[in-house]
């Protein structure tokens, strides 16, 4: 027993994607996107500090204020709770963990927790070096983060596009890739509406926490599809994946001749009295 745990461990080790060549990809891309995000955070609460942008924000920014209900208020609260920092860590440990163990590799929940980690610690610094001062309207919650730009909430929920990037990995099956698509593009936009919605994001933070967490999905993916371990799991999931649907369509092409091709075989087996006519006995 003991040596078969010790074998599983070891077959897990050897599926570890992440090297040292990965390791300093990730950390070069994650500076570029650090550095692009501050760079556009300070030419917003800088030069552009009075423009047609800023000035779009402050319009958005009332008009959600304006049209609030009690009904939107208690909605809005779950909606910005689908990217909370506990439910966003809950979420991607869970998936990853099942992710673990249904594969037995680490290149899927790698994918989940390496684009949480990339957009997370590039919100940080972003965040805390632009340090844009909040809509100044009305807020509907607290927060221990006084900065608005960019919106984590809305990276984090564009991270979850990382799942979907799985999916179609693993299956070929329009309705899973179609729910998958949906689920994962609906909810960045529910969290955007809901941070404007109670007064904790301007318009260009959702749009730029969005593209922060589009990016960290991207620059994940690319990055860790290139070791070894990643293209051998990628090979071994397209097989899968065709042997599937070989398989499915064999099933489905048999199925019509099958109980006939039955059937004829049973009467060919049969003595020819026991497969006369009523008339002819």
């Amino acid at each position: 027993m003991n040596d078969a745990l010790a074998g599983r461990d070891h077959s897990l080790h050897a599926t570890w994607p992440l090297h040292r060549r990965q390791l300093l990809q990730l950390l070069g891309w994650y500076a570029v996107i650090t550095a692009t995000w501050i760079g556009i955070g300070k030419l917003i609460t800088g030069p552009l500090k009075d423009s047609a942008v800023t000035r779009a924000d402050l319009r958005a920014a009332k008009w959600f204020v304006a049209h609030r209900t009690p009904t939107w208020d208690r909605l809005t609260v779950w909606g910005s709770g689908l990217a909370e920092t506990l439910t966003k860590i809950i979420v991607t440990t869970v998936l990853a963990l099942v992710l673990l163990k249904v594969w037995k590799r680490w290149f899927e929940p790698l994918i989940l927790a390496v684009t949480l980690i990339v957009e997370a610690s590039a919100f940080i610094v972003v965040t805390t070096v632009v340090n844009r001062p909040r809509p100044p309207v009305a807020r509907l919650d607290n927060s221990p983060v006084g900065s608005s730009f960019p919106s984590g909430h809305v990276a984090a929920a564009v991270a979850y596009v990382a799942i979907t990037v799985i999916i179609f990995w693993h299956t070929r099956k329009i309705w899973a890739r179609t729910l998958a698509v949906i689920v994962t593009a609906l909810i960045p936009v529910v969290v955007a509406l809901s941070r404007m919605y109670r007064g904790m994001h301007f318009l260009s933070d959702v749009i730029g926490g969005a593209l922060l967490g589009a990016a960290a999905v991207t620059i994940t993916v690319l990055v860790m599809r290139r070791a070894p371990e990643a293209q051998q799991a990628i090979s071994d999931t397209d097989t899968s994946a065709l042997e599937r649907g070989a398989a499915t369509r064999a099933d489905t092409d048999g199925s019509s001749v099958a109980p006939t091709a039955r059937r004829c075989r049973v009467l060919a087996s049969m003595p020819p009295r026991a497969v006369a006519s009523p008339r002819s006995r």
